[in-house]
């Protein structure tokens, strides 16, 4: 392929951040970066083999080098390419042959950037930029006026500008990941990988692959393939509700941490990584420990910084300021002229508890943009368990019908279903009522509540 044919490319694809062309035997031919994360580590690496520069790719991993082989396209695959051993960037590729006759005599690898800096992403004319924007969070994007979350802002600052790992803990609907976004894009970490995992969702059978990666042949369809640690390094891994984790998988997580190496599952080469660790916990610590969801060793090393996230009912000041932005991003995406909510709203949101803290009142201003048709919420759009929260405390009234099993089963399912409101997950609202999941689902069943 000639230069000047290559160099057409990216006026048929408005996306690319780089593209590399290379020769049937897998050496660069031509190599062009259109939009730079930061300093560059590689200036010409035309003449090398795309696995001299992708150092931690194979045959088998490398979109290129499988193209070259089954002479196929390879479209919108997700990768982690680490140049040189030195940064890795998360890209999405589309991987081409490019043919002469029924020979294929080279390919073309168009590369898109998937975690950028913020400052590139707020100067990117992307169309898909809302997607970005759930990994764009800075400390910018916390308001308050409360003296707790200000210290709490001041911290996630001093946090983000170490490599000591932080643990974020607080009740369910805080902001923890908020936090978490913040710290990592505010560090010199900012234009590498940011890896969430919530650990919950890991089955045991797994726990060593996904953190530490598989090679080929060390069990039954395992292939050569990168865990979590080496998909974040030079970034920042978050370990989302780190109780959840398996308590034997602990001591193996602890020794990859404190030294930064490890070995993949089946693998001889050690391997050596760093990361940011970010754990997230959405109970209190002390009870977490008492019970055993975690090794004290375990804790104290995730545990370097802590930052303790207030809930909601601590700092109703901050919920004007809330209320005011959540209408902001609902007018933006519904196409609506909202300007605010009425007083008795105002009144009704100062008084309630808010179980599931600052998700529970966006999702409550949600709910009210669907039956909202002037330009004031009104106490009439809010789900019904905000509207009737003062009269229910106030008029328990006990007569001849009157039951004390029904009253119970009543007030169950109203705190059940007012926290499946507030949570995305089962898990999160067995852990809102301080229940396991099994007692909850027990509850759903016998009280004849289903997830809508």
């Amino acid at each position: 392929m000639r230069k000047t044919d290559v160099e057409i490319i990216p006026t048929l694809f408005n996306y690319i951040d780089f593209l590399v062309v290379t020769d049937k035997e897998g050496y660069i031919e031509y190599y062009k970066v259109f939009r730079s994360l930061g300093s560059r580590i590689v200036k010409d690496p035309v003449g090398l083999h795309i696995l001299e520069l992708h150092q931690h790719l194979d045959e088998e991993t490398s979109t290129i080098m499988r193209v070259l082989k089954n002479k196929e396209p390879i479209i919108n695959e997700k990768q982690y390419l680490n140049i040189f051993k030195e940064r890795t960037v998360t890209v999405v590729s589309t991987t081409l042959p490019i043919k002469e006759g029924n020979e294929v005599i080279g390919a073309v690898d168009i590369n898109r950037y998937i975690y950028k800096s913020i400052r590139d992403i707020k100067n990117s004319k992307y169309e898909d930029i809302t997607k970005k924007k759930n990994h764009v969070f800075t400390i910018d994007d916390i308001l308050t006026k409360n003296d707790a979350m200000i210290k709490v802002k001041n911290r996630t600052l001093k946090a983000a500008q170490t490599n000591s790992p932080v643990m974020i803990y607080g009740e369910t609907g805080t902001g923890k990941e908020l936090i978490a976004q913040s710290i990592h894009n505010h560090s010199l970490r900012k234009d590498n990988p940011f890896i969430v995992q919530n650990c919950s969702a890991i089955p045991l059978t797994l726990g060593e692959s996904t953190f530490f990666g598989t090679t080929r042949g060390s069990f039954t369809g395992a292939e050569n393939k990168m865990g979590l640690f080496e998909m974040a390094d030079g970034g920042t891994l978050v370990l989302d509700e780190i109780n959840s984790m398996d308590i034997n998988l602990q001591p193996k997580l602890l020794r990859a941490i404190e030294n930064g190496v490890f070995r993949r599952v089946g693998g001889k080469d050690l391997i050596n990584v760093d990361v940011k660790l970010i754990s997230i916990l959405n109970e209190d610590i002390d009870s977490v420990l008492d019970q055993n969801q975690m090794r004290q060793d375990f804790f104290y090393r995730l545990g370097v910084v802590l930052i303790y996230i207030p809930p909601l009912r601590e700092r109703k000041e901050d919920i004007p300021l809330l209320v005011d932005s959540f209408i902001n991003e609902y007018n933006m995406k519904m196409g609506k002229n909202i300007k605010g909510v009425s007083k008795d709203v105002t009144d009704l949101f100062m008084e309630y508890n808010w179980p599931g803290n600052v998700r529970e009142l966006k999702h409550v201003i949600e709910s009210a943009f669907n039956f909202t048709e002037g330009e004031i919420i009104n106490k009439e759009e809010l789900p019904h368990h905000i509207k009737l929260q003062k009269d229910s405390l106030n008029s328990i009234n006990i007569n001849n019908k009157f039951s004390l099993n029904d009253a119970i089963k009543d007030y169950e399912s109203k705190y059940i279903k007012l926290a499946l409101e507030g949570s995305s997950t089962l898990n999160e609202a067995a852990n809102l009522l301080k229940i396991s999941r099994q007692t909850l689902k027990y509850k759903m069943d016998s009280l004849g509540i289903e997830i809508e």
